[in-house]
């Protein structure tokens, strides 16, 4: 289970900065046709429910456009417990309490477990850029995976998401930040039950952050091979 926290996380950031965006409105939202979010840090938290098992954290996740990431999952006491952290294809995660990192490529993710997890993050992340696309309603397309989908548009930001296997994604709450719609709140509901909720809060968007942001520390860490994650845990 920490090991789908970390993931996940990572699935809410890609989601995030891939420029999606969805809400219930009172009025339609005002932003820039085409914004995306360059750089991003913000707090988020995260609920897990997997058939009786359920569990949550706390986090915060810095961006920079094109390829860099970090994901931190904190303990109760505010300390590291886990990050993650994406350099183009080259992906770290750091177990802090344990005192142990899994470093590789995407790529050697296994099959099933968090491998699947992650190839679940690209789908979400998926989506056209704000205002490029439906303006309102419904379509179904093939998407730049491969997947046939059923997209649903406010606005011309993405309410929801749907594959014939019954995962589902709905996109929530947005604020506009330096003209960039942002998702404020995630929601997937695999077609097993499993049931994802990710927030974000405090957004900064399009500022400046140091390269050392997303330059992993693994002193005194025993580094595995990205490939030796089966699963949750």
């Amino acid at each position: 289970m920490k090991r789908y926290l970390s993931f996940f996380f990572l699935l809410f950031a890609l989601a995030l900065v891939s420029g999606c965006a969805a809400f219930t409105p009172k009025k339609p939202l005002e932003y820039r046709a085409g914004a995306q979010v360059d750089s991003l840090s913000a707090a988020v938290s995260l609920s897990i429910k997997r058939g009786k098992q359920g569990m949550g954290a706390n986090g915060f996740l810095l961006y920079r456009r094109p390829d860099r990431m970090r994901v931190v999952i904190l303990s109760p006491f505010g300390t590291t417990m886990m990050e993650t952290i994406v350099a183009g294809e080259q992906v770290t995660i750091v177990e802090s309490s344990k005192g142990v990192a899994f470093s590789g490529l995407l790529a050697e993710l296994p099959e099933q477990g968090n491998g699947d997890t992650v190839r679940q993050a690209r789908w979400v992340m998926d989506v056209p850029i704000p205002g490029s696309s439906l303006r309102n309603g419904s379509v179904e397309r093939t998407n730049n995976l491969g997947l046939k989908e059923r997209v649903t548009f406010e606005n011309g930001l993405v309410v929801a998401k749907s594959l014939p296997n019954g995962d589902e994604a709905h996109y929530n709450d947005y604020v506009v930040v330096n003209g960039v719609p942002l998702a404020t709140e995630i929601i997937i509901s695999s077609h097993n039950g499993d049931r994802f909720r990710i927030s974000i809060s405090e957004p900064e968007v399009n500022t400046d952050l140091s390269p050392d942001a997303f330059t992993p520390r693994l002193d005194s860490m025993t580094i595995y091979p990205l490939s030796a994650l089966k699963g949750p845990q």
